[in-house]
């Protein structure tokens, strides 16, 4: 039998791109962006996240229609907002986690040059593993979660947690906040980007002013963001405006969500941001606060009245952040508060999953004593165990065995106060919190 000239093997032969890892539930997952008209505090930018019609093991097959994880515009971006981190120490941002910062903000200035060519030599073009435009499955009407990122971050940031729940069956719409928290994003007018960089506070603003503003923005996106859930499952008219809107199908979305019961989740900053939507927004019927930065609120009086856990990094444990949490935990039933020990804030991103290097990610306060694929399992299981309670669902066995077996590294503090006041005395990782006078 004659053989194939290498140079004419079939590509189906090579290997997939660099990816993150696939999720854990039967589903392959499909994505759309899509972003509404108007300035940015009337339209709404969002990536949709949702069960596809091909079984999991089909997202290898298809790996044309996988998304790069960020272009370098992003990339760019994301050095700008370290620069701007380094430039003002924020409130947010355990410094101990971070290594060698006093003498890399000597160099600060100079780090966004070049810094794609860096980025691709460290880590290579890194892809998403889901689809771009794959049918919904209609197997049944999916569970909706509306998710908002953090400081410095944007709509793929936490792809992997987005792309898990999804798998397991929900329509996830991750909201990009374009507040000027976020590392960058965009509008759209006349066919034309235009640029909203991430926004730094001056040495004549106060903190909490700030953030407390944005606070309140980023909770109007999250109630739009709801509302064009609904637009599109009653089969209402959507116009994309991204310049790529022809290869998305919206109408797909019809009839293919179960949104009577929607959960609402977010990190740091979206976890203040999740706490105010869900006292302000009752169509949200409960909430996923991970890692909840409640600075942003902290002169707020809310009360939100559905069922909400708290899922917490080790090294994000101030105590005056923890005593925040606390009081949303207080005579109400149905609320968690959850810790993952050796676990550090940024491990529910996808960053560390992305770096290799061990100095990287310790320079840049990713590096955690806990594997971060282990980590991120836990929070995404710890996720969907409290959302099927609260919707009456069937737990999934594999999940529940999974929290089971790793046991150890979770701590329940909700059930024991003296437990988990014991765990603060003697955690290493306790620091105490910046104090801001503003």
């Amino acid at each position: 039998m004659k053989k194939i000239p290498f140079w004419r093997k079939s590509t189906e032969d090579a290997p997939p791109p660099t990816h993150l890892p696939l999720p854990t539930g039967p589903h392959a997952v499909g994505y759309q962006d899509v972003m509404t008209p108007g300035p940015a505090d009337e339209g709404i930018f969002v990536r949709f996240y949702y069960p596809s019609i091909y079984p999991l093991n089909e997202t290898i097959n298809k790996s044309e229609l996988w998304p790069i994880w960020a272009d370098d515009d992003y990339l760019i971006g994301f050095v700008k907002f370290m620069q701007a981190v380094l430039a003002k120490w924020p409130s947010w941002a355990p410094r101990g986690e971070f290594m060698y910062i006093d003498q890399i903000s000597y160099i600060a200035p100079l780090m966004h040059l070049g810094c794609t060519h860096v980025w691709k030599f460290l880590n290579g073009k890194v892809h998403i593993p889901i689809l771009k435009n794959a049918p919904i499955s209609t197997e049944k009407k999916w569970p909706v979660i509306v998710f908002s990122h953090g400081m410095g971050c944007n709509r793929f940031a936490y792809s992997r947690i987005c792309t898990d729940l999804a798998s397991h069956g929900f329509v996830v719409a991750a909201t990009e906040h374009r507040d000027g928290s976020g590392s960058l994003s965009f509008t759209m007018e006349g066919g034309t980007k235009n640029w909203i960089p991430h926004r730094r506070i001056t040495d004549a603003e106060k903190e909490y002013t700030v953030r407390n503003q944005q606070l309140h923005f980023r909770v109007a996106e999250v109630k739009r963001t709801m509302d064009l859930v609904l637009k599109l499952n009653n089969g209402g008219d959507c116009a994309n405006v991204l310049k790529e809107a022809a290869d998305y199908d919206v109408s797909m979305f019809k009839n293919s969500m179960e949104a009577s019961e929607p959960v609402l989740a977010g990190h740091s900053y979206g976890g203040a941001t999740t706490l105010m939507a869900l006292a302000e927004d009752h169509r949200f019927k409960q909430g996923l606060v991970l890692d909840g930065w409640l600075f942003p609120l902290k002169d707020e009086e809310i009360s939100p009245t559905q069922p909400i856990v708290f899922i917490n990094t080790e090294s994000f444990m101030n105590r005056q952040n923890i005593n925040r949490m606390k009081m949303f935990l207080t005579g109400i039933k149905d609320r968690r508060m959850v810790f993952i020990k050796g676990s550090v804030h940024q491990n529910h991103i996808d960053a560390p999953l992305i770096f290799k290097s061990g100095i990287i990610k310790k320079i840049i306060g990713m590096q955690s004593d806990t594997d971060p694929v282990l980590v991120l399992d836990l929070n995404d299981k710890l996720m969907l165990h409290f959302i099927w309670t609260n919707l009456g669902m069937e737990l999934d066995k594999d999940v529940v065995q999974f929290l089971e077996h790793h046991e150890s590294v979770l701590i329940e503090a909700s059930d024991d106060g003296q437990k988990s006041e014991e765990y603060l005395t003697e955690s290493d990782s306790v620091k105490e919190e910046i104090t801001q006078e503003n």
